[in-house]
């Protein structure tokens, strides 16, 4: 299985990958077509027919680099302070993933093989930290309250095989000790979860759990191509007077082929 095969995507579309991309929207029903990201790559100019798809959170932020070899028509990525991965050949087209020298560090990117540069190009590509990317922040009175909140997300295996044995957890959790994420999950109906009236109201039957490692991951069981599992996240703050900047968590997903 390729690391572009199985992606966590937003919900709330108007019918399965159509565009939604406002995270506060995220509240079931069906797929978004848009990824859930963490860091943003600004693609170098020089570069042209690449399109960034997807940056591994494990890059961080700051200045990658991107490279094309005009003759052997490959790609290779170096993630900020790291080394270039292997070049791979993208002359026939299609979406790529790019690995840097340190494992986990990787870039995923569509490319269209007629718009390539004519010449070799290197190119900076800035990556920044999305802020607000799933939940929205709270203003003093909200945090004072407290306050719990859920978004919905759709697993999808988009490889043209089957993926067995699924898994998602919380890889870490936030590090602002006045909250704490869980996750849930949910079989789809239809290709879609069940869509909740507001962020504040719980998804009906589903259990949270804090799924810390992946050895107390939340099985997604088998996805068949082109097949998908319902992930809610449960946002808890405890009402609180402190400020915290830029809190984070990360959630990871798993499969096999065979």
């Amino acid at each position: 299985m390729a690391e572009k095969d199985l992606n966590i995507y937003l919900t709330g579309a108007a019918s399965d990958g159509a565009a939604q991309t406002n995270p506060n929207a995220s509240l079931g029903g069906m797929r978004s077509g848009a990824i859930l990201q963490s860091l943003s790559a600004a693609t170098p100019t020089s570069i042209t027919g690449v399109t960034v798809v997807d940056v591994s959170p494990a890059c961080g932020a700051g200045q990658a680099a991107l490279t094309y070899v005009n003759a052997a028509k490959t790609l290779s990525f170096a993630a900020p302070g790291d080394a270039a991965g292997a070049a791979v050949d993208v002359s026939a087209g299609g979406t790529f993933e790019l690995y840097s020298a340190t494992a986990g560090k990787y870039l995923i990117a569509a490319v269209t093989a007629a718009s390539l540069p004519a010449a070799n190009a290197t190119g900076a590509m800035p990556l920044s930290l999305l802020v607000e990317n799933l939940f929205d922040s709270l203003g003093s009175g909200q945090a004072q309250a407290g306050r719990v909140q859920y978004r919905g997300l759709i697993v999808k295996n988009n490889s043209a095989h089957a993926m067995y044995g699924g898994a998602v957890w919380i890889a870490s959790n936030t590090p602002f000790p006045d909250d704490q994420v869980e996750i849930g999950i949910e079989a789809l109906a239809n290709g879609a979860l069940q869509q909740i009236a507001n962020d504040t109201t719980a998804p009906s039957g589903v259990t949270f759990s804090l799924a810390g490692s992946e050895g107390a991951a939340l099985s997604l069981g088998n996805l068949a191509a082109g097949g998908g599992y319902g992930v809610w996240v449960k946002r808890t703050v405890t009402p609180t007077q402190n400020r915290y900047a830029d809190n984070n968590f990360v959630i990871s997903v798993k499969a096999d082929t065979v």
